[in-house]
């Protein structure tokens, strides 16, 4: 809805939406004041997840505006992109967003570029801007594409550990389990490449099977990676239905191997929010142009969906927001 089919619906005018709409609003406190009112913080154990999503803009003269990767499109789109942030209590699997922040324009696309602020610049500084609800949080799940330097330097600083996923034919080596020779020099380290290709299995430690789907069937080792030039705990899911395998990695290389893939899969909850965000919230339907106002719009409508799911918590009955 524009402004003024607001206007319509309201004892309010046009320009006092249009003027609300561009002050300043703390978000970020009011989603997590309202998560500790109703996640028993105390007992919960709270993972977090980053992750953008595209929305579908048109016109010149929006802030933002650019070229987005789109999921549902499998290309790079014209429109603009946000960034959330959100809490998952890993007891029930529920989901909270916490903080979104919108991409600007005009930001290198490329990790190390050194003359030019990179969109990974910014994902990154909104975790920063995000310490205090962040303070109770040790592990932090994203995608594939948050396998960056940038991240696990950042996640170091922050003494956070990221869960994400590798590619499949990922640059690891195993680490030396031998004996010491006693010999002077440098200590072996290494214990040669992993050859995906042919995959030595007494090297890894079978965990089982995934206590969820019986068909994945798991092996950890902790690896080392040249290109990152650090240590991961390595998880490795076996589809045994389709023969393909899946490579996860925590900087924690301490964590349960079990307890890396359930955290993983709850990422995928963040999804969710942004479902019910753009259904039943109006998340791409801003008509805004401004930063402020765009700000407040994503912000209000992701708060929307907190705010629904408090209402879906006190009635069982409800089922979807559908009803709402």
């Amino acid at each position: 809805l524009t402004f003024e089919n607001l206007a319509r619906y309201s004892h309010m005018s046009e320009r006092t939406f249009r003027r609300n709409y561009k002050k300043f609003f703390d978000w970020l406190d009011f989603n997590w004041q309202l998560i500790m009112l109703y996640v028993e913080i105390d007992q919960a154990t709270l993972i977090a997840a980053i992750d953008c999503s595209y929305i579908p803009k048109a016109g010149k003269s929006t802030y933002g505006l650019d070229k987005f990767f789109s999921s549902v499109a499998g290309r790079a789109k014209k429109g603009l992109e946000i960034s959330l942030l959100c809490l998952i209590n890993t007891q029930d699997g529920k989901a909270w967003a916490l903080d979104v922040s919108q991409t600007p324009a005009g930001l290198s696309t490329k990790q190390d570029d050194p003359d030019r602020l990179t969109r990974v610049d910014h994902y990154m500084d909104q975790l920063k801007r995000t310490q205090t609800p962040l303070s109770r949080v040790k592990y932090i799940v994203a995608d594939g594409f948050y396998a960056k330097d940038k991240v696990f330097n950042t996640m170091d600083e922050l003494g956070k550990s990221l869960i994400t996923k590798l590619r499949p034919d990922a640059n690891l080596r195993y680490l030396f389990q031998g004996q010491r020779t006693g010999k002077q020099g440098r200590p072996t380290q290494y214990d040669g490449k992993v050859n995906w290709k042919n995959l030595d299995l007494t090297k890894w430690e079978h965990i089982g099977k995934d206590d969820k789907y019986p068909y994945l069937e798991l092996y950890t080792q902790v690896l080392n990676s040249p290109h990152f030039k650090r240590d991961f705990r390595v998880v490795m899911v076996v589809n045994t239905k389709t023969n393909k395998y899946i490579l996860l990695a925590c900087t924690d290389i301490n964590l349960d191997a079990r307890t890396i893939l359930r955290y993983y899969q709850l990422r995928f909850k963040i999804e969710f929010l942004f479902r019910d965000a753009k259904q039943f919230c109006g998340l791409p339907h801003c008509q805004a142009r401004n930063k402020e106002a765009l700000h407040f719009h994503f912000n209000l409508s992701l708060a929307a969906v907190n705010i629904a799911q408090v209402k879906l918590n006190f009635d069982p009955a409800i089922k979807s927001m559908n009803v709402l």
